[in-house]
């Protein structure tokens, strides 16, 4: 018997330094940029427009890239993530691009302490890999966004855009750089729809309550 757990503590011992070298793969980790290039439009007077962060669907929420692989199933990559969640990180990329797309006279930032009278709240729906098809992979990316307006009269905010925008971008490989790649891409086109959409709803719209404070 003792002859037997030496032999035992010996091959675990011998296992274990054989895997000592072993080279493991490390982590990658990517953040969304969404370049706006458009030519700024003159403000609106009177508006400021506040960002709540974007809630993510459960299927989606986490650090790490998700891989459509069949009709109903799906599957997580350990070794690349987001940098941080994907809703901190994409909220953040919304605030920038309706900074510079100058629509609304002030976009506040995220630790800002003034009061909004525009907010604009939004649900990514969906972000993966379709790999599905192998020789055709493709980024998917689905944001359902809000712009709401805020009065001293109104008990609940005015509704003047909502739409759900969703894009599927082929890409080049099944690699996680060429997939974030595509994020960016199909998130550029979403941000260009939702802006124009934006353009289009807020014409005509006077400031309200903040202007007279």
């Amino acid at each position: 018997m003792m002859r037997y757990i030496i032999i035992t503590l010996v091959l675990l011992f011998g296992a274990g330094c054989a895997n000592v070298d072993k080279p493991y793969p490390e982590r990658s980790y990517y953040q969304f940029e969404a370049s706006y290039s458009g030519q700024k439009a003159t403000p609106i007077k009177g508006t400021i427009l506040g960002i709540k962060r974007l809630s993510v669907s459960p299927g989606s929420q986490g650090l790490e890239f998700i891989y459509r692989t069949g009709e109903f199933k799906y599957q997580s990559d350990f070794y690349n993530q987001f940098f941080r969640p994907p809703g901190a990180l994409i909220t953040e990329e919304v605030n920038r691009w309706f900074a510079n797309a100058g629509v609304f006279e002030d976009v506040l930032g995220q630790l800002s302490q003034a009061f909004p009278n525009y907010v604009i709240e939004g649900n990514v729906v969906n972000l993966y890999g379709d790999f599905r098809n192998s020789v055709a992979p493709a980024a998917v990316m689905e944001i359902q966004f809000f712009l709401l307006k805020l009065t001293d009269d109104a008990d609940t905010p005015i509704v003047i855009t909502s739409d759900t925008y969703s894009v599927s971008k082929p890409i080049s490989s099944q690699d996680p750089k060429a997939l974030m790649l595509g994020w960016n891409r199909a998130f550029e086109e979403i941000l260009g729809d939702f802006l124009s959409d934006v353009k289009s709803d807020m014409q005509g719209q006077a400031p309200n309550y903040s202007d007279s404070n």
